[in-house]
């Protein structure tokens, strides 16, 4: 699987749990200190994150940064 592949599935996941968790971007950008248009990036998979960048997220949204970072779909 290529990067690109790669993070369009993990924003996949990050954009699933924050739905399922009622949140909004703006919500949950603010929560973890993010700009929320860089978390929208990251969502589409346009943006590169760091790996703290994606435990403020996992933390954020209450999962564990594996249920996150696992390739599967």
């Amino acid at each position: 699987m290529d990067a690109a592949t790669y993070k369009t599935i993990i924003g996949g996941k990050i954009r699933a749990a924050r739905r399922a968790n009622g949140m909004s971007v703006e919500k949950l950008a603010l929560m973890i200190g993010v700009n929320r248009n860089y978390l929208r990036n990251i969502e589409l998979g346009r943006a590169n994150p760091t790996l703290d960048i994606i435990m403020k997220i996992a933390d954020g949204l209450g999962l564990a940064i594996w249920e996150l970072m696992s390739p599967d779909k």
